[in-house]
């Protein structure tokens, strides 16, 4: 029985270390977050479980988590644009220092929004913005609205993958100071559901 107890405490051991690590990566390098609202959809959907890397930093089309620059708590968005460039809108099409964005269209879906209880229908396809592509919703009308803006030194602008979604994202509070972001979103670790198969989210998944 002598060797049953040395194993058991050689595992305990084993237990107690992998906790260790995992509380130190907490610490130093990861947090974990719930998504509070659906302004990312569908990259992100409200409810959804995801790791914050606290070391990665605000660069374009990373997701940032950043506090809000008006209000107390945190926001989320995607960095449509650093300083020094201009973003604006021009009908359904996003430009970046002056430059187009691609819009491949892929299909229409009905989307439950959980944040004002109503299903809408939307046009959903990848968005591509210089090596980085991603996916990202419209209302049928694919209207931007996005004010033509030239991003402060120090600061950034971002904008939520749901573009139909007004009140989540730069375009309703304006730039966020880069240096108060605490890192970015780079993992999913639990997913719910509301998404059709094709773009439905899986668990244990990188976020683009």
């Amino acid at each position: 029985m002598g060797w049953v107890r040395s194993s058991l405490g050689c595992l305990s051991w084993i237990g107690a270390a992998v906790i260790v690590v995992l509380l130190l990566l907490k610490v130093l390098l990861f947090d974990v977050a719930s998504v509070g609202h659906n302004g990312m959809a569908p990259t992100l959907v409200r409810g959804e479980r995801i790791l914050i890397n606290k070391r990665g930093k605000p660069v374009r089309n990373s997701i940032a988590v950043c506090k809000h620059p008006t209000e107390e708590g945190w926001v989320v968005g995607r960095v449509a644009a650093t300083e020094g460039s201009v973003i604006g809108s021009f009908g359904d099409v996003l430009r970046i220092d002056g430059q187009p964005l691609q819009f491949e269209e892929r299909g229409i879906t009905e989307f439950y929004n959980e944040d004002n209880d109503l299903k809408h229908s939307v046009v959903w396809g990848n968005e591509v913005s210089g090596s980085d592509e991603h996916r990202i919703f419209f209302d049928q009308n694919r209207k931007h609205l996005v004010h033509k803006t030239t991003v402060e030194p120090g600061k950034v602008y971002l904008l939520g993958d749901y573009r139909g979604y007004m009140g989540q994202d730069s375009r309703a509070y304006g730039l966020v100071d880069a240096a108060s972001c605490r890192g970015t979103i780079v993992f999913r670790l639990i997913p719910v559901g509301g998404l059709e198969p094709k773009i439905a989210h899986g668990y244990f998944e990188v976020v683009q």
